[in-house]
């Protein structure tokens, strides 16, 4: 093929196709030949090797004819254990979260009692406590009420 025949060529003209050859020399060389289709990943079928003289051999192929590797092949993700694994895990998180706040609950119902009795001898103790000119509502020795 000339130059410009290269250049003429369409894209349907250079699709990839399937070529069937056969190899023949000595084992390594055939071997070799082989491994190197099976490592491009192009390699679609291979026959088995017939010795044809002392030490000859040969083989058929059947090979993608294209310059690069072949596409790797699609894999289907299988949707069913995936979403297995999501939907248990999502009940677990969200039974650890009901569990947790179910505690924080009755911690807090348990500690409520003594929480806000602190807190009312604090405020009554703050309005004891507070020095200021006007009565607060309390008798107390400082106001003369």
């Amino acid at each position: 093929m000339t130059r410009t025949q290269l250049a003429r060529r369409t894209h349907a003209q250079h699709r990839a196709g399937a070529l069937t050859r056969r190899i023949v020399g000595t084992p390594a060389e055939v071997a070799a030949t082989v491994a190197v289709l099976r490592d491009s990943g192009r390699l679609l079928f291979m026959d088995r090797t017939q010795q044809t003289g002392a030490d000859r051999v040969t083989v058929t192929v059947r090979f993608l004819d294209t310059p690069g590797p072949a596409p790797a092949p699609v894999r289907r993700l299988r949707r069913g254990p995936v979403i297995a694994a999501v939907t248990v895990s999502t009940v677990g998180v969200l039974a650890g979260v009901g569990y947790l706040a179910a505690q924080l609950t009755h911690t807090v119902r348990a500690a409520f009692p003594g929480v806000v009795g602190v807190v009312l001898v604090l405020v009554v103790l703050a309005l004891l406590l507070r020095r200021k000119t006007r009565c607060a509502g309390l008798h107390c020795a400082g106001c003369n009420h």
